[in-house]
């Protein structure tokens, strides 16, 4: 079987004609995370740019299962800052992920995962020195990468001063001296989670861009702090938590 063949085939054989809405977007984005995958896998690059005929050819044989994402010439497509960022009044508090430097691409997509799950309006992440949507993002994030925006910026600090003008606060998920416990920080806020590589933690040229610094609270630290796409998940469980309680909805909801 070719190349496009057995993504032709994947595609078929993962998503089934007449799901219910909620269920198509969820198995849609599984999909086209398979569909990278596999391609990468066959084509042996990393480089997706280069199998543009693939995915046009899926896209057209197939336009009613893969016409939630764009696939032309197999290029992600980022989403601009200012979209995350919801109307005064149109709602719940903005909520944003911003990623300074994280490098592993199964943390970045265990982060979009989180993300997505617990309701942030997208994640930010910088242009270098810094993981990138890919194959093995898409499949770690188990189709999130394709549910959530996610944009690209060169300067990270500039982006962060950019959504305090829009009216987050930014919160970097960081020990430091005046750390507070993130639970003593206001999560009903508009805000946005910054969090730092692995081991290397919020650069601090980013650390001093935020408005608060938040610690989360260990019963041990012989193995050191927790993962990046842990503490993400933890903050983002907070800020949701809170959220919550003030609609008078309980935690265990």
């Amino acid at each position: 079987m070719d190349t496009e063949a057995a993504v032709g085939a994947m595609v078929t054989a993962s998503v089934a004609p007449g799901l219910p809405a909620e269920q198509l977007a969820a198995a849609t984005a599984e999909a086209i995370a398979a569909i990278r995958d596999t391609a990468y896998e066959l084509a042996g690059s990393e480089d997706l740019n280069s199998l543009p005929g693939i995915f046009r050819a899926t896209a057209s044989r197939y336009p009613d299962r893969v016409a939630l994402t764009d696939l032309e010439g197999a290029r992600f497509t980022y989403a601009e800052l200012d979209e995350l960022v919801p109307e005064a009044g149109s709602g719940e508090p903005a909520l944003i992920v911003a990623l300074d430097g994280v490098e592993d691409p199964r943390n970045l997509g265990a982060i979009l995962r989180s993300a997505y799950l617990l309701g942030a309006a997208g994640v930010v992440i910088p242009e270098h020195r810094a993981a990138q949507v890919t194959p093995v993002v898409a499949k770690s994030s188990a189709g999130a990468s394709e549910l959530l925006p996610i944009v690209q910026v060169g300067n990270l600090v500039r982006a962060l001063d950019e959504l305090r003008e829009l009216g987050l606060w930014r919160i970097a998920v960081h020990a430091t001296e005046r750390a507070q416990r993130i639970d003593e920080i206001d999560g009903t806020l508009p805000v946005c989670l910054v969090l730092g590589a692995e081991g290397a933690g919020v650069r601090p040229l980013v650390a001093r861009s935020c408005d608060f610094h938040a610690v989360i609270p260990m019963a041990r630290s012989a193995v050191g702090s927790f993962n990046v796409s842990v503490a993400a998940s933890i903050a983002l469980y907070e800020i949701r938590r809170q959220r919550l309680r003030t609609r008078g909805i309980p935690d265990e909801a």
